[in-house]
């Protein structure tokens, strides 16, 4: 591949390699400044790998890459950020502990051993930059206390409040709504506009289509190629991300008919940080009930509320397949048979540091199936987690790698795979298909449709209308932790249920 001596960055033969997989392979290609270049790819493809080699987080084991001429080998972000290149990053690189404001402080580089972090000045250039972007970010509340479409927007202003000249986003909009989306991209056509270089990494091709200048494609660690955005459309774009044609038409399905209900959120009421709950809804078995609402309005309470209701101070009832919550153990809903798609799978569903065929098992390990003589029957759990892993086409396709070593949608389909094995009679889906490419994005949803017409119930939580719309018999809109609005499949409408999310009523 060409590669130009004129480029702001240039990748020369790059290769990457974890163990023996090859995440990058020859890989060259160059990037100019003041334009918007989009990375594409399948899932494990290696468009973040090279990217993370350009931010200083791993060291490329072949190849070289070259900042305006000059030849660089970054052996951390620091020395990336010496250069004006920042980041930010799909698996969110903040310190659950400190507040949103400390977050932010924290990454200042030219930050002294012995001056004070909180500077009126570096408060306020801050609190201005989040102000001229349009976030709404609560300054004295610990990330873990904040939803991951807050969490998002705090990475972004970090790498804002940077003096940066080359910028790279790894999936920015995965967690935020169509309103949000568009304010983003415009967001980054106003940064092309006063001269930076934007690097977007991301599954999103209508993004892509509508501001990249230049697309470079990645398949199973090799380079396609690189073309001028108005060379491609959509269809294009992904049969060259997965080597064959691919349909974009919707799968049209049929409602399971079944009035009985699985869950029962009955006047539910709650107060959480000194917000109040209110909930009250029914699931049907057969029915996909969508959850639509920008992220921090209440969704994100729904999981642990169904699982343990017990933490929780409420009033009304929660019936979970005919039984009362109060009356469960203390493993609560968990030990009953759901399914659950964490919305943050690395915080909430797994532990990266164990090897796959351990996470496979990961909250089921109490259940008497995994076990032989007392003891837990590792051959037989390797081989269930190898027969998930062929079905569910992970990449990888190596059981014994270390979760953290897969890439983000791989790590989606592991867990989906593992909650999916039970054959649970609710699933709860949050986010299912987030960070995830084309290919599996359609598997996740012909999984959720399967257990739909095998009349399972399907509460699914997400920020993507456009999922939302194509699997959903009904979508309730949840703003500021109640449900202000039903909307029935025969009458959905993308503007109306966003405008309702927004809280705008006509």
């Amino acid at each position: 591949m060409e590669t130009n001596s004129n480029a702001e960055i240039q990748f020369l033969n790059i290769g990457k390699r974890f163990g023996n997989v090859w995440a990058n392979r020859d890989i060259s290609f160059s990037i100019h400044r003041n334009t918007i270049h989009a990375i594409i790819g399948e899932n494990g493809a290696g468009k973040s790998t090279i990217m993370k080699i350009l931010f200083g987080i791993y060291t490329a084991d072949a190849g070289a890459i070259k900042v305006n001429s000059e030849d660089v080998r970054f052996s951390s972000p620091i020395d990336a950020m010496k250069f004006k290149i920042g980041m930010v990053h799909q698996h969110f690189m903040l310190s659950p502990a400190h507040t949103a404001l400390e977050n932010v402080l924290l990454v200042d580089p030219k930050q002294n051993a012995f001056e004070l972090y909180f500077k009126k000045e570096k408060i306020e250039k801050i609190k201005a930059t989040a102000k001229l972007y349009k976030f709404d970010i609560p300054w004295d509340t610990p990330v873990k206390d904040l939803g991951v479409g807050v969490q998002q927007k705090i990475e972004i202003l970090k790498l804002l409040c940077l003096d940066n000249q080359i910028l790279i986003f790894d999936e920015p909009t995965a967690v935020l709504t169509p309103h949000e989306i568009d304010e983003l991209l415009n967001q980054l056509l106003e940064l092309k506009k006063q001269g930076k270089t934007v690097i977007l990494i991301t599954h999103k091709l209508k993004e892509v289509k509508r501001i990249a200048d230049t697309i470079t494609i990645f398949r199973k660690g090799q380079l396609v190629g690189t073309y001028p955005a108005t060379e491609l459309d959509e269809k294009e774009m992904a049969s060259k991300m997965v080597g064959k044609p691919v349909s974009f038409e919707k799968r049209s399905f049929e409602k399971y008919p079944d009035p009985s209900v699985v869950l029962d959120l009955e006047n539910v009421k709650f107060t959480e940080n000194n917000k109040e709950y209110l909930l009250n809804f029914k699931l049907h078995r057969g029915e996909i009930l969508g959850i639509a609402g920008i992220e921090g309005h209440g969704q994100e309470k729904l999981i642990p509320f169904i699982l343990n209701s017990k933490r929780f101070n409420y009033s009304g009832k929660i019936t979970i397949l005919d039984k009362d919550a109060k009356s469960l153990g203390p493993y609560g809903a968990r030990d009953l048979a759901i399914g659950v798609f964490p919305e943050d799978r690395l915080r909430l569903g797994v532990l990266p540091d164990l090897k796959a065929f351990q996470n496979f098992i990961l909250g089921y390990q109490r259940k008497p199936k995994w076990f032989s003589k007392g003891t837990l029957d590792w051959k037989k759990i390797k081989n269930l987690t190898q027969s998930m892993f062929d079905k569910f086409k992970v990449e990888p396709n190596n059981i014994n790698l270390d979760f953290n070593a897969f890439s983000g949608g791989n790590q989606q389909k592991i867990v989906v795979a593992r909650e999916l094995f039970h054959d649970p009679e609710i699933i709860i889906a949050a986010h299912p298909t987030r960070g995830v490419d084309i290919g599996a994005i359609e598997l996740i949803h012909e999984q959720l449709i399967i257990a739909q017409e095998k009349g399972k119930g399907v509460l699914l939580i997400s920020s993507e209308l456009d999922e939302l719309l194509k699997l959903s018999d009904r979508i309730l809109v949840i703003r500021n932790g109640k449900i202000i609005g039903e909307h029935i499949r025969s009458g959905f409408s993308e503007k109306e249920i966003g405008r309702c999310m927004l809280g705008v009523v006509l």
